[in-house]
């Protein structure tokens, strides 16, 4: 099939990998983000620490609380619910995801720069803490359910699969469909879409 037909289709990617990368991005931009303001404190420019220092739990704790009562009811919905991969969709590469992510991280990466210059611009010093702390819990809660997937595919013999959309940077957020593919007993295993080999 050609690269052109297949680059306008949507794209299965393995849904605890996809999962744990996202967690580990979220969490290296909550550390850049706190390293950044511990090296601001140290050349002395205005940081105010123990505003800084509160805003992280005040962030932190209700994003952790939220987003992992949230990705516990998503994991266990999608599993209940589990569906043969659509045949209009590819395998995505391994080319194609760090294609995928390194735009993806570019762009949370440019959003954190310009909320910590207009925090340094206004003299605020607050949205580091603010930053690092929503990152963290997001980070956290991601590689937590980056397991939870895993430890179902071993459950199942099977590998499950989110649906990344063509245009879009990381599956879906919230209630998505999760697709099953059947381990190696040849009888039961689904066609790929399109034709194309698991990876």
């Amino acid at each position: 099939m050609p690269d052109a037909m297949l680059a306008g289709l949507p794209r299965l990617v393995r849904a605890g990998d996809e999962i744990a990368w996202r967690g580990q991005a979220f969490l290296a931009m909550g550390v850049a983000v706190a390293v950044y303001w511990v090296a601001s404190w140290l050349l002395d420019a205005t940081t105010h620490p123990i505003e800084t220092l509160v805003a992280v739990p005040i962030v932190a704790a209700p994003t952790l609380a939220l987003a992992g009562l949230t990705s516990s009811r998503l994991v266990r919905e999608g599993l209940a619910a589990t569906r043969r991969p659509p045949r209009l969709a590819v395998y995505e590469t391994r080319a194609d995801a760090r294609e995928r992510h390194a735009r993806f991280t570019l762009i949370v990466l440019l959003g954190a720069v310009l909320l910590l210059v207009f925090d340094r611009l206004t003299g605020g010093g607050v949205m580091s803490g603010l930053v690092a702390g929503a990152f963290c819990s997001l980070g956290v809660v991601d590689l937590r359910e980056a397991g939870r997937w895993r430890a179902a595919e071993r459950d199942r013999s099977a590998r499950l699969y989110l649906l990344v959309r063509p245009n879009a940077l990381v599956a879906r957020w919230g209630r998505t469909e999760v697709y099953e593919v059947l381990g190696s007993d040849s009888d039961r295993k689904p066609r790929d879409p399109v034709g194309l080999e698991l990876p």
